[in-house]
Formats: C-alpha cells, sequence, structure tokens
C-alpha cells in the first residue's frame, strides 16, 4: 500500500549502554556488595522474590558506590539533556537512591515501577548465562489486559520485550515503565546494581 505514514506516538526508550574497561570495576562492586550483604544477610524485601536487596548505598561517602555513581554521571547526561531533551543541572539532576540485587537460583523480580522518580537503571555486576532477563510491559496498561492474537511481534504489537544483558551493561528507561526479572535458572548469582534520577526544580 502506497501513499501512508505511520506515527510511533508516545514511545518509552530504553537506553542501552556499555561501560569501557568494566570488568576491574565489576569485581571491585561485586566485592563491595557481597561485604554489605554479610553485614546484612536479611535485607529489604522489596520486588525481589527469593533474592536478596540491599539497603540504599550511601553515595556520599568515599566508598566504591560513590567512584560508581561517578562513573555513570555522564550516562545520565547524555540521556536527560541529549537523549530525553530536558533542561540538564549537573546540581539538581541528582542519583536519588542506589541499591543492589542478588538473585540466587529460582529468583525473580516480580512487575513493578518506580514511581517518584523520572529514570531508573539497572547496571550488571554479574550476569551469568540463563540468570534472569529484564523484562518491560507496555505502559498502556489496557493492551496487557486485552490484545488480539499475535502473528508476528513488532516493536508495536508487542506487549512484553525481554532484553538480554551482559557484564558491564547499563540499561537506563523512564520510571513509569514497568518491569520485572525472569527466574534465575543458573547456578550463579546474579548480581545488578539498580538507581533512580531525580530532577529537582524550584
Amino acid at each position: 500500500m502506497k501513499n501512508y505514514q505511520l506515527y510511533k506516538l508516545f514511545s518509552s526508550p530504553v537506553f542501552h549502554f556499555t561501560l569501557e574497561n568494566f570488568k576491574e570495576l565489576n569485581l571491585e562492586l561485586e566485592n563491595f556488595i557481597l561485604s554489605l550483604r554479610k553485614n546484612d544477610e536479611k535485607g529489604q524485601k522489596k520486588s525481589n522474590a527469593g533474592g536478596w536487596h540491599s539497603k540504599n548505598f550511601d553515595i556520599n561517602k568515599e566508598n566504591t558506590a560513590k567512584k560508581f555513581a561517578t562513573i555513570i554521571q555522564r550516562f545520565v547526561k547524555k540521556v536527560v539533556k541529549d537523549e530525553m531533551g530536558w533542561k540538564y543541572d549537573s546540581n539538581k539532576t541528582i542519583i536519588e537512591a542506589m541499591w543492589s540485587i542478588i538473585n540466587k537460583k529460582g529468583s525473580i523480580n516480580i512487575q513493578h515501577n518506580h514511581p517518584n522518580a523520572f529514570l531508573s537503571a539497572s547496571y550488571y555486576v554479574k550476569f551469568p548465562k540463563n540468570s534472569g532477563n529484564i523484562k518491560f510491559f507496555d505502559p498502556k496498561e489496557q493492551k496487557n489486559i486485552r490484545h488480539p492474537k499475535i502473528n508476528k511481534y513488532t516493536d508495536i504489537s508487542a506487549a512484553i520485550t525481554e532484553i538480554t544483558p551482559k557484564e558491564g551493561d547499563l540499561l537506563v528507561f523512564p520510571s513509569y515503565l514497568y518491569h520485572a526479572v525472569a527466574e534465575n535458572l543458573s547456578e550463579y548469582d546474579r548480581i545488578i546494581i539498580s538507581f533512580n534520577v531525580d530532577i529537582e526544580y524550584n
């Protein structure tokens, strides 16, 4: 069919970065996170089902968490300023929470989003094969409730999209976007760092 246009309105982006020279950083982050778990084995109950969820990192102290927060600032700036087109002020664009999740075999994260923030992110410290893809859900709720039988999955027809990350990958996405983590089917721990980004306005 000729002479028609397609408008993809109100799309929801997921920005997929890979940090350079991440192996040494990830080893340092893994040791930092395992130390936190050793001192707080209970952790918190959030979206994690079977896994361990840390308390929020103190990124104001001189520690590994602050080092990581400093490294990812340039990715936050790129998303906020260049991609989203929002006004960027380094003093008002803040990481308002950062934490870690360790999913052992059989663990999942249930579907959830992150209210009261503009952007959220996941960084992959350890991602063994078959340890659980991240799933994103179409934010148009009615589409998830009822839709026709799908003959061909496209970015228009799909209600759920999975991403298989790699170690060193950083995914940044709007905080309203519902997401979940599939079951860890491997024998090894899946370790990630998540954080939220807020923008303060006067």
